[in-house]
């Protein structure tokens, strides 16, 4: 069914339908029926996976003041959407911003898809879960859409590198269109509201990486700020309000030709869809930093694991990368903790004193450390390779006895090819929610999510996101 759904979509294209149209049409038509197994159980997984990095950002500062400027533009009256974390509550696009902030804030959330796709649709299915009457089957379909999308715009408008070295934050910019069709999904929307969903997605999303210059929070508030982006164009489309059916490739400011110039690839937009679904894609993260750090983390962890090394036998490391791996990654400076969550010295430093890059490692700081910052000064970031797209770049190990070692791990620990295992994703879970709530909540939280698709009303589990006796809106 599925198929036959993907195929009559990609039929109307050729009679002249936009990408918007077509993708708009294969979603509202598509029923939890039609998705594969594999496809439900990766949605399972990711949503426990941001529900859990959520809970554990929902106190950081940068989700405190989305919470603060929320119940300000909010005049402090409660909403139907619970924030994670907290007894307050908010109109649906507010609470999709704080929480989609709050689980980003940690560089714990899902990667790979538009960047970071769960920050962006898993708070949009939550938001509107205070409504009511919207069953677990309905969410994780809603789920898969969104992810969907989000990724499918990103590959039009050329890939991730060609995007990123454009200076855009591909969460940001093509997270929108994946909040919108989750939310359209949510809603019901027919084929018609839901491309009027996207059109006015498209028309207000962006996100730029000036962040990356002096730590500053924005690059946090990026999916919230697109959570709400999408989720606010599908009320209005929802409302009556129309959005631009070529918002992707109109020539003159669509979002590939604005996006995109000279290196969107539009064909990709739809290739394989209703049988490639691209949550396949996404991957999840077993350290705290940045995914363009693992790779050089787990080739550390392996090659000091291979010598019998620790750190103290270490007389210096080389990251063998290119212009994009220095300007992004090359940062000896340390003010903040997005400064050392972008810092190859920082987190292979504190990889190699103790053994792992969890959230401890870099929350507190330990840039001011003697050991920490004698070690970073002894790791160079160099840009004498090619790297091809998704590639990362070698490690080379310099040992005091003269060794010489150098490796490059293909697939990080994470990546699609190489990932979680349950037994790693639940410890990782749990060890971001029993801070919060406790042990018996996070094992009902998990119990939840395991069984979603048997739920009628998912606010069951929007109740696990608060404090005990919260009441999340409506409910």
């Amino acid at each position: 069914m599925a198929e036959a759904v993907a195929s009559e979509a990609r039929a109307g294209t050729d009679r002249g339908a936009s990408l918007t149209e077509t993708l708009a049409r294969y979603w509202a038509a598509a029923r939890y029926e039609d998705m594969p197994a594999e496809a439900i159980t990766l949605a399972k997984r990711f949503l426990l996976d941001g529900l859990a990095a959520g809970i554990a950002g929902a106190d950081t500062d940068v989700a405190a003041a989305a919470l603060r400027a929320a119940q300000a533009c909010n005049e402090g009256a409660p909403g139907s959407a619970a924030v994670w974390g907290h007894r307050a509550t908010l109109p649906p696009p507010l609470a999709a911003m704080v929480n989609g902030t709050a689980m980003h804030a940690l560089e714990l959330d899902d990667f790979g898809g538009c960047g970071h796709s769960g920050a962006v649709v898993i708070p949009v299915l939550c938001a509107l879960a205070g409504r009511g009457a919207v069953s677990g089957r309905t969410a994780l379909v809603a789920l898969l859409a969104g992810y969907d999308l989000a990724a499918r715009v990103l590959e039009g408008a050329g890939g991730y590198r060609p995007h990123n070295e454009r200076g855009w934050h591909s969460t940001g910019t093509c997270g929108s269109f994946g909040a919108a069709a989750a939310a359209a999904k949510l809603l019901g929307l027919d084929a018609e509201r839901f491309a009027d969903a996207l059109g006015i997605a498209g028309t207000f999303t962006g996100g730029i990486w000036a962040f990356l210059a002096d730590g500053a929070m924005t690059k946090r508030f990026h999916p919230g700020r697109a959570a709400e982006n999408g989720l606010s164009a599908t009320l209005l489309a929802a409302a009556g309000m129309t959005g631009p059916r070529q918002v992707l490739e109109a020539e003159w400011g669509g979002f590939f030709a604005t996006y995109g110039p000279d290196v969107a690839t539009p064909e990709l937009t739809l290739a394989g869809l209703g049988t490639e679904f691209r949550i396949a894609r996404s991957g999840m993260k077993p350290y705290a930093c940045c995914r363009g750090l693992h790779a050089s983390l787990d080739s550390l962890f392996d090659m000091m694991r291979e010598t019998g090394s620790g750190s103290a036998g270490i007389a210096g490391m080389v990251v063998h990368g290119n212009a994009q791996t220095r300007r992004q990654f090359d940062r000896l400076q340390i003010g903040t903790m997005l400064d050392a969550q972008f810092s190859m010295q920082y987190a292979l430093a504190v990889g190699a004193l103790s053994g792992r890059a969890t959230l401890d490692q870099f929350q507190p700081l330990r840039s001011e450390e003697p050991a920490v910052r004698q070690l970073m000064q002894r790791i160079e970031v160099v840009a004498d390779r090619t790297l091809k797209i998704g590639e990362y770049p070698p490690l080379e190990l310099r040992l005091k006895d003269g060794r010489r070692l150098e490796h490059q791990t293909p697939f990080a620990k994470g990546a699609p090819e190489n990932p979680l295992s349950d037994s790693e994703l639940q410890t990782k879970v749990s060890s971001l929610i029993t801070p919060v709530f406790g042990a018996e909540r996070c094992r009902a939280l998990i119990a939840c999510v395991e069984t979603l698709e048997k739920l009628p009303d998912i606010r069951a589990l929007t109740r696990l996101l608060v404090p005990e006796g919260a009441a999340p809106g409506r409910a």
